[in-house]
């Protein structure tokens, strides 16, 4: 299994930015000093029966990692599948990942875990968007888990398993679409109605039977926009010398394939 990866650190004039493509292609959309806007697509038919993808991703300290999923992903009919991402956030720095819908059709088996590690000060915003089935589909088996933890311990510990031919009461019921937007690190702007952790962070959910028209997009805009000014806020006190930026990393992308 080839991982994808994407990693950025800080660098004058421009971040340096780390591509590798796996069974995902991450193309570099822009950047600067301390931040990078990447794109995600799937580099072939993602995801086939048995196909394992792995995601590894790492923010530098006092970087944002700006992350834009293209085209979304659908799960296909077949032997059992995954879906890993591994993140590290480095101090002071800030992940915003908007994804798009992961569909599992019909006859899919898919096992979905993301697990993000938090340094000093480190902030996420995640958008995540399951379906459960296309169009006219009831959809099939999946497992999603979220783990988040940082140097004091746990922020967020989450597991839903569901099988869309056998809908349960009390978890999604009759639902196909489970929409949330995660904030983690920090306090986001919440709303009455929205789960606001023990630790610094919060959630935004919505259940549906379809996945347009959603009312998370603004809490999105809302709390990836939070989290970037908190960021400017935090590292402002404390920006890096470029002077100590090591000369080959102070404008460089490397891609590897």
């Amino acid at each position: 299994m080839t991982s994808t990866r994407i990693a950025v650190t800080a660098g004058e004039p421009r971040a340096h930015v780390e591509l590798a493509v796996g069974a995902l292609a991450p193309r570099l959309v822009s950047r600067d000093g301390t931040r990078a806007h990447v794109a995600v697509a799937a580099a072939g038919m993602v995801l086939l029966g048995g196909d394992h993808v792995h995601v590894v991703v790492d923010v530098g300290a006092g970087c944002t990692l700006q992350v834009e999923d293209v085209g979304g992903t659908v799960a296909y009919p077949g032997a059992r599948s995954s879906w890993i991402l591994e993140v590290r956030i480095g101090a002071g720095g800030t992940l915003l990942w908007r994804g798009l819908p992961f569909i599992v059709a019909d006859g899919a088996s898919v096992e979905r875990r993301s697990a993000l590690t938090l340094e000093t000060d480190a902030r996420a915003v995640i958008r995540e968007t399951l379906v459960l089935g296309r169009y006219g589909e009831q959809g099939g088996q999946l497992i999603s888990a979220l783990t988040v933890i940082d140097g004091d311990g746990p922020i967020l510990l989450e597991e839903l398993e569901v099988d869309g031919t056998v809908p349960e009461p009390g978890v999604l019921g009759h639902n196909r679409v489970m929409d949330a937007v995660i904030a983690v690190g920090f306090r986001p702007p919440a709303r009455l109605r929205d789960l606001e952790f023990d630790r610094p962070g919060a959630m935004a959910r919505h259940l549906s039977d379809h996945a347009h028209g959603s009312p998370l997009e603004s809490v999105w805009d809302a709390w990836a926009a939070f989290a970037e000014s908190r960021a400017l806020r935090v590292n402002r006190s404390h920006d890096p010398d470029p002077r100590t930026v090591p000369p080959t990393e102070r404008n460089f992308v490397d891609i590897a394939c």
